[in-house]
């Protein structure tokens, strides 16, 4: 399709699952991380696109004001004005409130909200200009409903559902279209090695699809809220979770 995408947290788990649907379609992709180990191995195993001139990476942390300033004139040297802005980059840290460290709190936001605010800030006066853009901000059903031992990043994720659909208010009539996904425990590096064996057993069996989502599937969700199949959806989120966020929490019942 020939679109310009920039995605952050790209070198892994959903974020990369990303950049190849979006490579997939066609499409010009910057991603970032905060780290490059990873990040070069997407560029290994993605060089036929490298050498396109269709995959490009940033060491960016989007918790930083001078880094994501950055990225936008890094962005538009590459591969010109952003069409589509993924805010995927997030840090997860457990545990009950009252065991939550300060460091860890702030560490969260400002990753998790204070990131996506910034690379909306400085994106969207790009979409403005050529009155067309679209940005899916990936939250979490977390964010959503109330979880066990994760108070401080839900509070993030729910902080990401109200800047989405108030943004969604502000620039629909501009031409932008936001939206965002949820997703429910999916297989990835944050995921897996953050729980024991006992309680991705646990999310599996709760789950009326009985196993975790695949980063691929979050991904799909996202070409779609990025296509004109979607064209009349702004400020809403995609909850990508096997069913879980329809359930009401009451005892599963055994058919015969």
């Amino acid at each position: 399709m020939d679109r310009n995408v920039v995605i952050t947290g790209g070198s892994k788990g959903i974020g990369k699952a990303m950049v190849d649907a979006f490579l997939l379609e066609n499409d010009k992709v910057i991603f970032t991380a905060r780290g490059e180990a990873d990040a070069k191995k997407v560029l290994e195993e993605k060089k036929e696109a490298v050498a396109e001139g269709r995959l490009f990476f940033l060491k960016s942390d989007v918790s930083k004001e001078d880094d994501v300033q950055k990225l936008v004139e890094f962005t538009t040297k590459k591969i010109g004005a952003c069409d589509i802005l993924i805010n995927n980059a997030a840090i997860f840290h457990g545990g009950k409130v009252h065991q939550n460290s300060i460091k860890e709190f702030e560490d969260q936001f400002a990753v998790n909200v204070c990131g996506v605010f910034l690379m909306c800030k400085y994106f969207i006066p790009q979409m403005l200009e050529k009155k067309s853009g679209n940005i899916i901000n990936i939250s979490s059903n977390a964010g959503l409903n109330g979880g066990y031992n994760m108070s401080i990043y839900a509070s993030t994720k729910a902080a990401v559902v109200g800047l989405t659909r108030s943004m969604a208010m502000d620039y629909t009539r501009e031409g932008l279209r936001i939206n965002g996904i949820c997703p429910s425990a999916t297989l990835t590096d944050m995921f897996l090695n953050g729980n024991d064996k006992s309680v991705i057993e646990l999310y599996e069996n709760n789950n009326p699809a009985r196993r975790l989502g695949l980063p691929k599937e979050i991904a799909d969700a996202a070409v779609f809220l990025a296509s004109n199949q979607s064209s009349y959806i702004s400020g809403q989120f995609l909850s990508v979770d096997g069913g879980i966020s329809a359930w009401n929490g009451e005892a599963c019942q055994t058919t015969r």
